[in-house]
């Protein structure tokens, strides 16, 4: 999986990620294998269906729904090899996906920034100071009388 990063605001990432064709092929494969043992069709019996028939038929929903869980499994991958930590859900762009080829996707997503503490001992407080007078006390009364 290669993966480069840019970025485009101070908080702002663009992440593409290229992903290779054979972790998609394979778990398609796996797919359609299983769904051929559990699938019924006309002429055949349960769990003997042809796995073409099943590709055929079934093929192109399974792929969408690998390539679905690749783009999400590879993005998590992609934040934690590059050690970012998104501060929300990402904006995937269009994806480049031909059968047999690999899948490669652009993510847009804010990072949460790095934030530094100074020692406590560096840091000054000033406490307030508030004084009340006679004549503060007597406006509250008089507008507490007044409602």
């Amino acid at each position: 999986m290669h993966v480069s990063v840019e970025t485009t605001a101070p908080l702002e990432r663009r992440m593409k990620v290229e992903v290779p064709p054979e972790r998609i092929e394979q778990e398609v494969q796996i797919r359609l294998r299983n769904l051929s043992r559990k699938t019924r069709l006309d002429g055949f019996r349960p769990g003997k269906v042809p796995l073409e028939l099943v590709r055929r038929r079934y093929g192109p929903q399974v792929r969408r729904e690998v390539v679905g869980e690749v783009v999400q499994s590879s993005f998590r991958e992609a934040v934690i090899q590059e050690k970012l930590r998104p501060a929300g859900n990402p904006t995937i762009d269009p994806l480049k996906d031909d059968p047999g080829t690999g899948l490669s996707y652009t993510a847009t997503f804010e990072i949460y920034p790095d934030i530094k503490l100074r020692p406590a001992e560096e840091l000054k407080f000033e406490k307030p100071i508030c004084t009340v007078t006679e004549q503060d006390i007597d406006h509250m009364v008089e507008v507490l009388r007044k409602q």
